[in-house]
């Protein structure tokens, strides 16, 4: 079974809302915190009871790659600390 692919107007291309990306507010929370680090600053996320590190973690790589920026993520009893990663590459000569 294939693809049916039909021309279809461009009116309706125009007129047709986007879906784009709705983002959770602990993704925003996460991201508005990542743009906050300045270089040389951690933050850490405290776990309750009951939250999982691993999906946490996951979470805070996903709002990292959405931000745009790299960072170092350490994993702790209860708590997640993050902060800037490495920036680019040194060129060598």
């Amino acid at each position: 079974m294939g693809l049916n692919i039909v021309d279809a107007d461009i009116k309706d291309l125009k007129q047709s809302r986007s879906r784009g990306r709705v983002r959770s507010a602990e993704t925003k929370a996460l991201v508005e915190a990542i743009d906050s680090l300045t270089p040389g600053k951690a933050k850490a996320i405290s776990l309750t009871p009951g939250q999982d590190a691993a999906k946490i973690r996951a979470k805070l790589a996903y709002a990292a790659k959405v931000a745009g920026k790299k960072l170092k993520i350490v994993v702790e009893d209860d708590r997640i600390l993050f902060a800037r990663g490495p920036g680019r590459p040194r060129k060598r000569a």
